[in-house]
C-alpha cells in the first residue's frame, strides 16, 4: 500500500533558500500592488515560509511564480540557491499534480 502523500510541503530547505524565497515574494508582492493588485496572498505565503510552515499546492505555485520573475534580475549571489528551490519547487509541484 502506497502511504498517505501530504499535500504540502516545507519550502525552503536551508537559510539561503529562505532569503531568497522572502526576496522573491516580496518582489512579487511589491509588484501586485503597484499594479493596483491584492498581494495578500503572497504576503501569507510569506508569513508560512518565515514561520517554518508547509506550503500547500496553490503556496508552492505562487512560490514558482515568484522565483522565476525574480530570478530574471536577481543579484548574483541568489541565483544558485534560487535556481535550486526553484527547481525543487516545481519537481514538487508537478509530481504533486500527477498523484491527483
Amino acid at each position: 500500500m502506497t502511504p498517505p502523500h501530504d499535500e504540502s510541503a516545507r519550502l525552503p530547505s536551508s537559510t539561503a533558500e529562505a532569503w531568497v524565497a522572502h526576496a522573491a515574494l516580496l518582489d512579487a508582492y511589491e509588484r501586485a500592488v503597484d499594479a493596483g493588485n491584492d498581494g495578500s496572498r503572497h504576503g501569507e505565503v510569506l508569513e508560512q515560509i518565515e514561520a517554518g510552515c508547509a506550503l500547500d499546492r496553490a503556496g508552492r505555485v505562487l512560490l514558482c511564480e515568484a522565483l522565476v520573475e525574480y530570478l530574471a534580475d536577481a543579484p548574483l549571489r541568489d541565483r544558485a540557491a534560487g535556481r535550486t528551490l526553484l527547481r525543487r519547487t516545481r519537481e514538487d509541484v508537478t509530481s504533486t499534480s500527477r498523484r491527483v
